[in-house]
């Protein structure tokens, strides 16, 4: 198929000047360069979010009527945690592609009953698509974004999102387009997670905003003598 071709094709490209074990690799094969990747991959275990959740759930603690605000934060992080798990990993049996430490290049996708039949089951060299790494780091990173309207909150963030992502290609656990599908999938999920949330949050500031532009018209209209 045309489509899976394209796939390839991408993949490969990014693996050829991502990864650390590429002689063309962009950030060539610098000891300080893995050692920073590692780091930031790590905000991809679930430390990152779990660290996040307990400081946000103390500030609530120490003050509940101040912070109450962040139950619906820490509750919709929660949710969107464990709804991209569950997808990654459904994904991930369905899907049952080969990682880049298994094979160089990127030729199929084997699918749970391959896994099956050669009893690869449980084995995690067969688990690349999508990335759970991403998807985990991305689906706080989106939550906070709809949550947030600054943009010093926002802007890092991202950085850090889109350095997550690098790192699994470079660090040969993943294919870019592994991580591309985390990013799009994670996204659908926390806006689903937010709106159920928040639903009642956005319907109170549209109320707001109709009855402040209805107010500003009536001035106006009076003031033209209409």
């Amino acid at each position: 198929m045309q489509l899976t071709t394209n796939i390839f094709s991408i993949d490969r490209f990014f693996f050829k000047h991502l990864s650390y074990i590429s002689e063309s690799s962009i950030f060539g094969h610098s000891e300080s360069v893995k050692k920073f990747f590692r780091f930031i991959t790590n905000f991809g275990e679930g430390y990152f979010e779990l660290l996040l959740i307990v400081v946000l759930l103390s500030f609530f603690l120490i003050n509940k009527k101040k912070y109450s605000h962040l139950k619906k934060c820490i509750l919709a992080i929660i949710f969107t945690l464990l709804f991209t798990q569950i997808t990654v990993n459904l994904m991930k049996i369905l899907f049952a592609r080969a990682r880049p430490s298994i094979t160089v290049n990127p030729e199929r996708f084997y699918g749970v009953m391959t896994l099956i039949k050669n009893s690869s089951f449980r084995k995690g060299s067969y688990t690349s698509f999508p990335s759970g790494h991403t998807i985990t780091a991305w689906g706080t990173i989106w939550i906070l974004s709809f949550y947030t309207k600054s943009r010093f909150i926002k802007i890092p963030l991202f950085i850090l999102g889109i350095l997550v992502g690098i790192s699994r290609v470079y660090l040969v656990r993943h294919w870019i387009t592994d991580v591309i599908a985390s990013v799009i999938i994670s996204y659908f999920i926390a806006k689903f997670v937010y709106k159920k949330m928040f639903k009642n949050k956005e319907k109170i500031v549209k109320r707001n905003l109709i009855s402040y532009y209805k107010k500003i018209s009536v001035k106006i209209f009076r003031r033209n003598g209409i």
